[in-house]
């Protein structure tokens, strides 16, 4: 069963009535978006709109920023295939007179697939979106986290920065990119965290997704064994043909 994160006092914030709560380090275990390190929404916790668990949905103004995110999600403990952290679609306005900066990281624990103890695995970090309506400089970040001792937040391995800049003068702009780092699982679960850093000049709005995947590598016996039968069926149609 998943844990969530202990609250530590309840205070409004604005008119969204989300609830600021103390955040307890690897003690946590729940799915929690944390809101320019002052706001944090925690999966069927105050905030959180989506009844599903893994997944949060959240509609807020924090530091004069509008924002709404549909959806945060994560498939902890993961599949055979991956663990997997995504933001779906994040929508910011700043409502501010002047450039103001805004944060938010979401992180998750006790994913226990793909692999198994010590595997080597790859954290794939892709990120991508639109500025409307802002100026030249606006710029948005992303990057990727991994703890192979399931600390919340992930941050004993990183992905390198994903950085975007509106550098033309047009009403939008697209951006998108991706990473990758390499990293070996722990002897137990691991956790996932991701963080988006954005600053927008009055008025200026983006949207946003962004990706993190956890995805076991196949160590070369491994290698070797999947390789087999295909060697095996090519030295079979040599014999053949030899006939």
């Amino acid at each position: 069963m998943r844990k969530h994160t202990s609250r530590r006092g309840v205070l409004p914030v604005l008119a969204c009535g989300l609830a600021v709560v103390g955040f307890a380090g690897t003690s946590s275990a729940a799915l929690v978006l944390n809101l320019n390190g002052t706001v944090f929404v925690t999966d069927n916790g105050p905030g959180d709109s989506d009844p599903a668990l893994g997944r949060i949905n959240n509609t807020s103004t924090i530091g004069g920023f509008g924002i709404a995110i549909t959806v945060l999600s994560s498939n902890s403990p993961g599949n055979p295939n991956l663990g997997s952290l995504q933001i779906t679609s994040l929508d910011l306005v700043n409502n501010n007179a002047t450039n103001t900066s805004l944060s938010l990281q979401a992180s998750d624990t006790n994913f226990t697939l793909p692999g198994g103890p010590s595997n080597p695995m790859r954290l794939d970090s892709s990120a991508g979106g639109t500025f409307t309506n802002g100026l030249v400089g606006d710029s948005v970040t992303f990057q990727s986290f991994a703890d192979p001792f399931n600390g919340q937040p992930a941050g004993a391995v990183s992905t390198p920065v994903l950085s975007f800049s509106k550098a033309g003068s047009g009403a939008t702009e697209n951006f998108n990119n991706s990473n990758s780092a390499n990293w070996s699982r722990g002897p137990g679960a691991y956790s996932l965290a991701d963080t988006v850093s954005m600053t927008l000049s009055p008025g200026a709005t983006m949207n946003f997704s962004g990706s993190t995947t956890a995805i076991a590598i196949p160590e070369p016996a491994s290698i070797a064994f999947l390789l087999a039968p295909a060697g095996t069926l090519l030295a079979l149609r040599r014999r053949k043909s030899s006939r």
